[in-house]
Parts: structure tokens; sequence; C-alpha cells
């Protein structure tokens, strides 16, 4: 198996297609096609998949646009920490259904400088991909890259058309039996449309017809969706629908772009690409730039292993060194005088010191990155707090063991009341933050007061202790 072959895996029609494409393959090869099912009995997943494919690692998964849900929140700072904890918290708010949301999540910045501090989220929502995902994932093929013809095109339109970042734009791209129609706002991809055109019976004029009446109707759920207007029309066709008849269909100006003739669309006995990705190469849908979406623990381990590569690194080095430190005291101690070993001794002794001083850095800066994030922390304990559940006192303990310490009152004046909030903080507690072991009801401890007659201080007060990892 070549080292550096990579699988793309495209759901399409009910099926999952792998291709491995690589640099000694650039064309790509078939190597399965395996049915998506809601529930396959045991192992039958596992045994579908070629051992080709499970040799190579960190596979990228092409999924339909309707799984991805698009949100666009108002966002002042630029923080990370900060607007990760913003962003589960919204989406668990704008799609209360769907638990799993605050895994599978990416975002940038507006591009839009009239509304400055905005952040545009993208996110997997569907249940068919949750599924296939969970059966990829126990089957040892977890995909940890996630995309779809959509943003794809966000990338190659990019490099196609000048300045499309500061753009409306609707790509219209025309196949024989089907069209498809992607919106972009601000140059960040809303929402995408796949139209059936009429059979080949129907005249050209026909299919004209069918596609300008859905284009108007999408134009009017874009300008919904995005509070503005398309100003700018692109056309991309495989069939004899020309660029100028729908244009005055529409009364809109339509600007046809040319792709790289080793991507034409002339279909061809060879060509295995399923319709919406027909216009693309293989190192289209590969680029390390168009826009994914990863679970976010696969976030985590790739950003850990830049660090885990650098220790090794500086490991690797400080082993060197010493070495060449024996082999040149062993080598040339024949030949130094007692007062020029003693100098050379000291001068090896002082880059000892030196090389003390940096491992005592590098124990540093590796220890602060291991302490928890106290930002990610407050929004994870903001996220799981009930309406009735208000916390008066946090305490952070940032040394190890790392612990937080949560005060506050349940404000209800019914003793029955009060189980059924504190387990739901709890869940919540054991979702939203990385403890060491998962909280329980049963770790929270009451101080037994009731306030008075002052309905802002009436409830109990509680307090419970997380151990983070």
């Amino acid at each position: 198996m070549r080292k550096n072959n990579k699988l793309i895996m495209i759901a399409h029609n009910n099926e999952l297609q792998l291709i491995v494409y690589g640099r000694k393959e650039p064309d790509g090869r078939v190597i399965g096609t395996i049915p998506i099912q809601e529930e396959y009995s045991q192992d039958e997943l596992s045994g579908n998949i070629p051992e080709e494919a499970k040799k190579i690692k960190n596979p990228l998964l092409v999924m339909p646009d309707y799984v991805v849900g698009i949100e666009t929140y108002p966002f002042a700072t630029g923080k990370k920490s900060i607007a990760s904890a913003f962003i589960r918290r919204k989406l668990s708010e704008s799609f209360p259904s769907v638990s799993e949301i605050t895994d599978f999540y990416s975002y940038t910045y507006s591009k839009n400088d009239q509304q400055a501090g905005s952040i545009y989220a993208f996110c997997l929502q569907d249940p068919l991909f949750f599924n296939l995902y969970n059966h990829l994932k126990d089957a040892d093929m977890r995909p940890d890259y996630i995309t779809t013809p959509a943003f794809i095109w966000q990338h190659k339109l990019g490099k196609l058309v000048d300045d499309s970042s500061a753009e409306n734009f609707c790509l219209i791209h025309v196949l024989p039996d089907e069209s498809y129609l992607y919106f972009f706002a601000n140059g960040n991809f809303i929402f995408s449309r796949s139209i059936m055109l009429p059979g080949s019976g129907e005249t050209g004029s026909g299919k004209l017809d069918v596609l300008a009446f859905e284009i108007s109707q999408s134009l009017r759920l874009f300008s919904q969706k995005a509070k503005s207007e398309v100003n700018k029309f692109f056309f991309v066709s495989s069939t004899q629908i020309k660029e100028t008849e729908l244009s005055d269909r529409l009364g809109k100006d339509i600007v046809r772009i040319e792709i790289d003739s080793k991507e034409g669309l002339e279909a061809k006995k060879e060509d295995f690409m399923p319709a919406p990705l027909s216009a693309f190469s293989l190192s289209d849908i590969d680029h390390k730039m168009v826009p994914t979406i990863s679970h976010r623990l696969v976030v985590m381990e790739k950003a850990w292993h830049s660090v885990t590569r650098a220790g090794i690194i500086t490991g690797a080095l400080l082993v060197f060194l010493l070495g060449f430190e024996s082999f040149y005291l062993n080598f040339l101690s024949g030949s130094y005088s007692k007062s020029q070993m003693a100098a050379l001794s000291n001068s090896m002794m002082t880059n000892r010191q030196v090389i003390e001083k940096h491992n005592e850095t590098i124990d540093l800066i590796t220890n602060e990155m291991q302490r928890p994030d106290p930002a990610s922390i407050l929004g994870g304990i903001a996220l799981s707090l009930p309406g009735s559940v208000a916390m008066e006192e946090l305490t952070f303990n940032l040394e190890s063991p790392f612990q937080a310490i949560i005060s506050g009152r349940v404000k209800t004046n019914n003793p029955g009341g009060i189980k059924p909030d504190l387990s739901a903080m709890v869940e919540g507690l054991t979702r939203n933050l990385k403890l060491s072991k998962p909280a329980v009801i049963g770790d929270i401890g009451f101080d037994m007061e009731q306030g008075g007659g002052d309905l802002g201080s009436a409830g109990y007060k509680f307090h419970i202790q997380l151990d983070l990892k």
C-alpha cells in the first residue's frame, strides 16, 4: 500500500463510494461501493470495506449539502476559547433536538466589513450523517474530515472569480438531467438546491422554463435568509443550454465560468464522480483549503499532534547534542592539559545548564498547555445551568489535580423541584465539561437554608466539586 495514498468517501443516492487517490494515482480508483443503511448486522459494514481502504488513515467524507446547517451570530471578540463555547451554546439553542450538533461544527469570522463582529458557523445537523458516522467509526473507518459539494465550490470559485468573497452570488451548475443551484452571501455558502429537469423528450426551451422558474423562487428564499439580494450569477454547464438564453429568461447578467480542460464536464466511460461533483477533479475535493468539519475530539487530536511532534524533535536534538558532547570529550581528552580540560569541562557544564533551563522551559510550557482553560470551563458551566439554578460563586484550582467548585442556589420554594433541576445540571456538566469522572447528583452538598420573603433570594443553597481533566 503506497504511503501517500488518500481515501475519499462519497455519499450519494444511498451508496458510499470509496476512492483511492494519490500522487501515483492522480485519476483515482474506485475500490468499493457500499450501500448506506440505517442499521448493519454485526461486522456487516466492516466486512464490506476493502482491506486496502482500512490501511489509509484520515479519510475524507463528502456528504450532500442538505446535512449542513448554517448560522450567523453577532460576536464581538476573536478569542477562540470563548468563540467555541459561544457557538456550542448558540447551536444548542438553534437546534435543540440535535444533541450531537455541538460535536460537529466549524466557523469563520464574517467577511462583510459592514457587519463587523459577526461569526459564520457551519455544522452537521442531519440524522443521516450521525448514523453513518457512528457506523464508520465502529468499523474503524472514522472520517476525520467532512465536506460537501457547496464547500468545494466555495473554494474553487475563490480561485476562478476575482474578489468573490465580497459578493452575494449564485452558481448555476447545469447537467443533462438535473441542475444544482448554490447561493453564497459575502463569499460564504448559505444554501443549495437540486432541480430535476424534464426528460430528453422535452425541448431546450422547456428545460430553460423550469430552470428559470426555480431560480426565481430560490432568489426569494435567499432574500429572506441573507437579508440582501444576489448581485452576481455564474454558470457552469455540460449541456446545449447557453447562459445567454437563461439570462434573457431571468433578466439577469449571467457569466459563464470556464473550468480547467483536465476537469471537463463531458461524460466519459471512466468517469465515476456523482453528478454534484462532476465538475471537480479529485484534487479539488481533497484540497487542504476546502472548508471542512471535524469532530471536536479530532480537532483536539490534530492540535496536540503538533505539540507532541515538537517535543519529539526537541528530545532527539538534545540526545544528539549530549552524544556529540560525549564523543568530543573522549576524542580530545588525550591532547588537552589539565587546565585546558578544566576549561572545557566548565564550558560543557555551562552547556548542560543551558540545556537544563531549556528543558525546564519546555516542561513549564507543557504544564501550562495542560491546564484547563477557565474561559472554556465558564462557558461549559453557563451552558449546563437550567434557568432555575443560579451560580453564586465559582472557585478554580488550576494546579493538579484540576478542580472547579460551584456554589449556587436552586430558585424554588418547592423542595420537590430541587432534584429535577439539579439532575439536569449534573447531566449538562458531564456533557459540556471535560471531567475525570461523570458528575452525579450525589456529589452535591446542600446548605439547607431557605430564603425569606424576597423572591430573589428564595431557594436552596448547594455546592458541587468537579474534578477536571
